[in-house]
């Protein structure tokens, strides 16, 4: 039998791509994304004065709540009853676009914030963008502590599909990806879930409820797979990581100038600046060789500013 022609392969092969990229076409989101505000909606009230640091006063509602009778061990609580915030989100890998994300973060009641998001992740195979698309919930108590997180992917044929979900309850938490369970103790501290960057946005407010001395250190629980397949989460007595307020910065909008908070973020070995108004995310500029940027595509439809200045 003759070997077919490398021009056979080649047609083969473009079929192939057609056929993908129809299946592609086909490939519906999970539920509706969140309502995101409409593009380039920046408040007014933030082309203010620079805020002087430390603050005596924040953009984010602040109440006072005592945890014990010791009028000396309160915490700062942002987020009050019914606050909303509405997002979407665009990650830039070195210049490409390699996903997009809708997110909704609610105190929907004074012992529950709530953040959700969906999206997709965009690559290269062969000739054919894929397209794997996500949901993620993050459950925080009113004090802003972990309660469960989920994630499902799905792509074409099945590609890239997955759950993943975590359950703490107090020191320990319960993941389980697919139809494996991992039991994790995690050390005292402040935990993050570090899924998808959506989930920094509740860093600010984290920030603002528990900081010392303009300092956050955190503890990330893994909201990936690791080495096998199996779920994974970092922790060490320390924190993994921590998130440090700076002083604020200035970005040029339009011809105005626009005041942010500014913070240095480290999560394991992942750094950059988080950049915020208040409760409201902005941006996470990363660092490195391939340096990773999500930024609010709502409020900057033509990209973040990337010269800060104080």
């Amino acid at each position: 039998m003759r070997k077919p022609s490398k021009r056979t392969w080649l047609i083969v092969l473009g079929i192939s791509s057609i056929a993908a990229g129809i299946t592609l076409a086909l490939v519906r989101p999970f539920s509706p994304a969140p309502v995101a505000p409409e593009w380039g909606e920046i408040p007014a009230e933030w082309f203010a004065a620079p805020v002087i640091l430390p603050p005596a006063t924040t953009d984010t509602p602040v109440v006072e709540v005592e945890r014990d009778e010791d009028a000396a061990d309160l915490h700062r609580v942002p987020l009050p009853l019914g606050y909303v915030q509405t997002g979407r989100l665009a990650y830039d890998l070195d210049g490409k676009r390699v996903a997009e994300e809708v997110y909704r973060l609610e105190r929907s009641t004074e012992d529950t914030v709530r953040l959700t998001s969906s999206g997709s992740f965009f690559f290269r195979v062969l000739f054919v963008t894929v397209s794997v698309a996500f949901e993620q919930e993050i459950e925080l108590d009113g004090e802003l502590r972990p309660r469960s997180y989920t994630l499902e992917t799905r792509g074409p044929l099945g590609f890239g599909n997955q759950r993943v979900s975590i359950t703490v309850d107090g020191a320990t938490a319960m993941t389980t990806v697919g139809g494996e369970r991992r039991e994790l103790v995690l050390p005292e501290g402040n935990a993050l879930f570090a899924g998808t960057l959506a989930a920094y946005v509740i860093l600010p407010s984290l920030h603002e409820a528990r900081a010392a001395d303009g300092v956050l250190l955190l503890t990330s629980i893994g909201a990936g797979t690791g080495p096998g397949g199996r779920p994974r989460a970092e922790s060490s007595g320390e924190g993994t990581g921590d998130l440090r307020r700076q002083e604020g910065v200035e970005v040029e909008v339009g011809g105005s100038m626009l005041v942010l908070d500014r913070y240095r973020a480290q999560t394991g070995g992942f750094g950059g600046t988080l950049l915020a108004r208040g409760a409201e995310f902005v941006a996470f500029l990363g660092e490195g060789e391939r340096a990773l940027t999500a930024y609010r595509l709502d409020l900057f439809p033509r990209g973040i500013p990337r010269t800060v200045s104080r």
